[in-house]
């Protein structure tokens, strides 16, 4: 279970503001990593920062009160039925699975860089 720094009675006011703009941030990075409206561009850069190590999003998700690895698997992990449904399901099955498309895309393309950086 992840204890949200913005949901916890003993922080103060910013500190709570502050963690909410940081997860909103996390939260547009997998729309647009999970779109598709966004543009190849929009979402390899989403996936990037999303899956890169020594990214913000590492910083961000640990400022929330979250493990960033552990939200790297369970954005890619099949959709588990747990019987709770969620009040707004933004993070549907064809969102996880465009997400998982782009993602493996992104993944070849570093591949790729990576065999051509060591031709070079």
């Amino acid at each position: 279970m992840i204890n949200f720094i913005s949901t916890n009675e003993n922080i103060d006011p910013q500190t709570a503001a502050c963690a909410r703009l940081l997860a909103a941030v996390i939260a547009q990075a997998v729309e647009d990593a999970s779109s598709k409206q966004s543009t190849n561009a929009d979402s390899q850069a989403a996936i990037a920062w999303l899956f890169n190590e020594g990214t913000a999003f590492e910083e961000y998700a640990s400022l929330i009160g979250a493990n960033a690895q552990a939200m790297r698997e369970a954005m890619l992990a099949p959709h588990q039925d747990t019987g709770i449904d969620p009040k707004y399901a933004r993070f549907d099955e064809v969102k996880r699975r465009t997400l998982r498309i782009n993602y493996l895309t992104w993944l070849q393309r570093k591949n790729i860089e990576k065999q051509l950086m060591g031709q070079t």
